[in-house]
């Protein structure tokens, strides 16, 4: 018997949301992407999305006219959380004094996936999102700003 019911195929899987684009094993040894870091500053708690994209413009334009330059960091998200740290120098050798650094002095932060608040991109620049995560010691939020090489659906 014929169904009353037609349904749209999805004939690309790449499309279909429904389709992890990663493992659950993946998930934990962590998935990385490089970005820079514009900023970071203390945020008061975020009621509506439009108090949380101020926040990320503010703080891009202040770190901009202040001159701070963006540090190329690598994010690595696990279940453990989100990892931040310093993109490590490709070719120590051909620096005058290499110095072989502690893996510990190159993070410059982590946040268990519990402690974020929030999560967001610029829809006037697709390059740039933020995150919001609460501080262990408190009840203070700080807002952590990004800017990715790849414009943010087009990541694998």
């Amino acid at each position: 018997m014929p169904s009353k019911k037609q349904y749209n195929l999805v004939h690309n899987d790449e499309y279909d949301t429904r389709i992890p684009l990663h493992s659950e094993e993946a998930f934990h040894r962590g998935i990385v992407f490089h970005a820079k870091f514009i900023g970071s500053m203390e945020v008061p708690r975020p009621t509506s999305r439009m108090e949380i994209v101020a926040a990320m413009r503010r703080i891009r334009y202040e770190f901009k006219a202040k001159g701070i330059k963006k540090k190329k960091v690598t994010l690595e998200v696990s279940v453990d959380g989100l990892k931040v740290t310093l993109r490590k120098k490709k070719f120590p050798i051909l620096q005058k004094n290499h110095h072989y650094l502690d893996e510990s002095k190159l993070a410059l932060m982590h946040h268990p996936i519990y402690r974020i608040f929030y999560v967001s991109h610029d829809s006037h620049d697709l390059k740039i999102f933020s995150y919001i995560a609460r501080d262990g010691s408190g009840n203070s939020f700080r807002c952590n700003v990004f800017k990715s090489s790849k414009k943010v659906g087009n990541f694998p």
